[in-house]
């Protein structure tokens, strides 16, 4: 089955944790990058930047003991939005609603989540609907949302201790066409996170 792109968020071992992959049909020329505190989805391919406005963009950053992960440049806006004291639910609304879906072929959803503790957010902006939800998360509890057949919120079998091993089962779950992942894991030693990226050789 082919989803396009997926959000995960989860807890494991009272740690929390977002998950990214990109799965990709028409741009699968991409790699995930880890750049000052956040992680980017590059494009390996100029021409391709002048085709779609929507291959590049900061897919993960941290706000203090928050994690925003999403699949456009609606990241950004959350992570400020929530740096300025809004609340998380409020900031995907707010950041869904400015921007809704994407403008290319197939009106690709855009998606968000978000973590800080035991809590998480789910967001969805598809062309005539508007979704956000507040999930409590128990230890080995895990929900995604992608932006194409699996566009409800529901449940994901992943996990891993860190970082790293999260970049990688992300990738690993078993839908079509993968390109690159990414992930960030809440830290041991404080409220932190750690950051990974995975792109397969």
């Amino acid at each position: 089955m082919y989803v396009g792109r997926i959000v995960s968020i989860g807890r494991t071992n009272e740690k929390c944790w977002v998950c990214y992959r990109v799965s990709s049909r028409s741009f699968p020329n991409r790699k995930t990058v880890e750049n000052d505190g956040r992680i980017m989805v590059s494009s390996l391919n100029l021409q391709d930047m002048v085709k779609s406005p929507y291959i590049a963009y900061n897919c993960i950053r941290l706000v203090g003991d928050l994690a925003v992960v999403t699949n456009g440049n609606h990241t950004d806006m959350i992570a400020e939005k929530i740096s300025d004291g809004m609340k998380p639910l409020d900031s995907i609304v707010l950041s869904l609603m400015a921007y809704g879906y994407e403008r290319d072929e197939l009106d690709t959803p855009r998606i968000a989540g978000v973590v800080n503790g035991d809590k998480g957010w789910l967001g969805i902006a598809k062309r005539d609907e508007i979704r956000v939800k507040q999930l409590n998360l128990n230890d080995d509890c895990a929900f995604m949302v992608a932006t194409y057949e699996k566009t409800d919120f529901g449940p994901v079998d992943v996990s891993g201790g860190s970082a790293a091993e999260m970049a990688r089962e992300a990738f690993n779950l078993h839908f079509e066409k993968p390109v690159c992942s990414a992930a960030a894991f809440q830290n041991d030693t404080d409220e932190g996170f750690r950051l990974a990226v995975y792109n397969p050789e």
